[in-house]
Parts: structure tokens; C-alpha cells; sequence
């Protein structure tokens, strides 16, 4: 388990055992920091995995707030959804994100298509596994929020929870080679291309290719 993963967690169990009551404020990133013992952007990547999971809130000037906690039912469907297997992961973005893809490929701005591209670009440049996984996520959550539906973005934040758990990066980082890596950068530009035509039926298509062969390479499939 990474430092992220360790300080998440512990401020998970802390958060749901009431030791900051709803709109309470949490500890600054440099008290938690001191309290981990590790550097501040390990404890601000575990708290914006919280905030993606509603459990916080961040406000500029004003700290880290602990929000109202769901209810039972809501807790166990996230702690279905969280527990999922990889390849039902997977399988469940296949079904969502070709839609996403089409549905941004119609609503998407000018800003919308270069960040995407900026994405692209950052993660053909990566040079490890960590940078290159952030920015394909960002290039995977930027085409979900250009669909232009918050159902999808915040659908996305829990992808990325989900994302960066142990179990998901010892697969990624298993099956993490070159020749994968240049295939995928390959697909992420039929993405775009069809993206900056406006063809909603090609970027879906080019999505779905990308992310089959994610699953090939993964599990086989």
C-alpha cells in the first residue's frame, strides 16, 4: 500500500468513527503531514481522493471540512462499487464511456478539446507509471466532463478512487510496458482525432477499441 493509500484510509476510519463532526475542520495538510509523517502532497493527494468521494470539503483560505456522512445504504452501495472487481471495473466503463465520448465529441468547446489534447501529450511523455497514469486519467475524467453531464463526472470520481487502490496499480504496473504504452498513446490520438471532428459515432468506436484493449491486455478477454 503507497503512503496516499495509507493516510486516505486512516482519515476514512477517523471520518467515520466521528472524530470531526459534519462542517468540522480538519487538521491543515502540514499538521496532518507532520502527524503521517510524510511530505504535504501525499496528504493532499489522500484528501482530494476523499473530496472525490464526498467525505470533505476544501475550501480556499478556509481548510478541509468534514461533510454530513451517508446513510447506511448509500455507505454499503459505495463499498459495493469500491469492492468491485477489476474486470467488472472495466467492464462497466466499457459500457460508459463510448457514450461519454460521443456525447463530447458533440458538446465540446475549443478549452474542452485542448485540455484533452494536453493530456494526450503529458502522457506520451511520461516517464514512469505514476506520471503516466495521472494523465490518463486526466485525458479519461476531461473527456467525461466535456460529455457535459454531471452524472458522468462525478460517475469518473469514483473511477479514480478506484483507480489508484493497490490491487488496480499492481495490475497496471504488471502489464506496464512500452509497446502497451505506445499502443494506448496510438488509441488515445484516434480518440482526439475524432473528437476535434466532432464524429460522435467514431469516438465512441475509438473509445471502445481502447478500452478493449485494455481488457486484452489485462485479463484476456
Amino acid at each position: 500500500m503507497g503512503k496516499a493509500d495509507g493516510v486516505e484510509s486512516d482519515l476514512r476510519r477517523r471520518l467515520a468513527a466521528g472524530e470531526w463532526q459534519p462542517g468540522e475542520q480538519l487538521p491543515d495538510e502540514r499538521g496532518l503531514a507532520r502527524h503521517y509523517g510524510v511530505a504535504r502532497n501525499t496528504v493532499r493527494k489522500a484528501i482530494a481522493r476523499l473530496q472525490s468521494a464526498h467525505l470533505v470539503d476544501r475550501h480556499v483560505g478556509r481548510g478541509t471540512t468534514a461533510r454530513d456522512r451517508p446513510d447506511e445504504q448509500t455507505t454499503r452501495m459505495l463499498k459495493r462499487f469500491t469492492d468491485a472487481s477489476p474486470a467488472d471495473i472495466l467492464n462497466l466503463r466499457l459500457f460508459i464511456e463510448p457514450h461519454a465520448a460521443a456525447a463530447a465529441a458533440r458538446n465540446l468547446s475549443d478549452e474542452d478539446f485542448a485540455a484533452i489534447a494536453a493530456a494526450a501529450t503529458g502522457a506520451e511523455a511520461a516517464g514512469d507509471l505514476e506520471a503516466y497514469e495521472r494523465w490518463d486519467n486526466e485525458f479519461h475524467r476531461l473527456i467525461n466532463s466535456a460529455a457535459g453531464s454531471r452524472f458522468l463526472s462525478d460517475f469518473f470520481a469514483l473511477l479514480t478512487i478506484i483507480r489508484y487502490t493497490p490491487t488496480m496499480m499492481e495490475i497496471r504496473r504488471q502489464w506496464f510496458t512500452e509497446d502497451r504504452r505506445t499502443g494506448y498513446n496510438q488509441e488515445h490520438r484516434a480518440i482526439l482525432s475524432a473528437l476535434q471532428d466532432w464524429d460522435s459515432e467514431r469516438a465512441a468506436s475509438a473509445m471502445r477499441e481502447h478500452l478493449l484493449s485494455r481488457r486484452r491486455a489485462y485479463f484476456g478477454q
